[in-house]
């Protein structure tokens, strides 16, 4: 005479073992989220406080100039990443006294593209203004 209840378990361990497989690809994720945001944002600080340090005495052109060489420096930064398409600045230099730039970002996700979206892990979108001095 065979066990009614042999093999309920399999069902029970096969929906545990999903739920912390699941479970382990949102902590990767949140953690290259955090990774990639602070290193992203942390490169476009650091453009953005290059081209703010253009010496723009007469007016703003000069500063805009110094975008691409600030993009450059911001791709080659962030390596493959960068230079892989996933990061874009905008950047505004219109006033001659804050220097503006916009950063876009989507992340890549280990996690399937539903839940990475449910959770908003999947892009990034902030704005750095950096004040620009002046000499006497």
């Amino acid at each position: 005479m065979t066990d009614p209840q042999r093999g309920a378990g399999l069902f029970g361990t096969s929906a545990g073992f999903l739920v912390f497989m699941l479970m382990m690809l949102a902590a990767v994720q949140i953690l290259f989220n955090l990774y990639a945001t602070s290193m992203v944002t942390a490169a476009a600080h650091d453009a953005a406080r290059e081209v703010a340090s253009v010496d723009a005495a007469d007016d703003s052109g000069n500063r805009c100039g110094a975008v691409a060489a600030a993009e450059a420096t911001f791709t080659r930064s962030l390596g493959e990443y960068g230079s892989a398409g996933h990061v874009t600045l905008q950047w505004t230099c219109d006033n001659p006294n804050v220097v503006r730039v916009r950063v876009l970002a989507e992340h890549p996700t280990v996690l399937p593209t539903r839940f990475a979206a449910l959770a908003s892990l999947a892009s990034l979108d902030r704005t750095i203004e950096i004040r620009t001095e002046t000499r006497r």
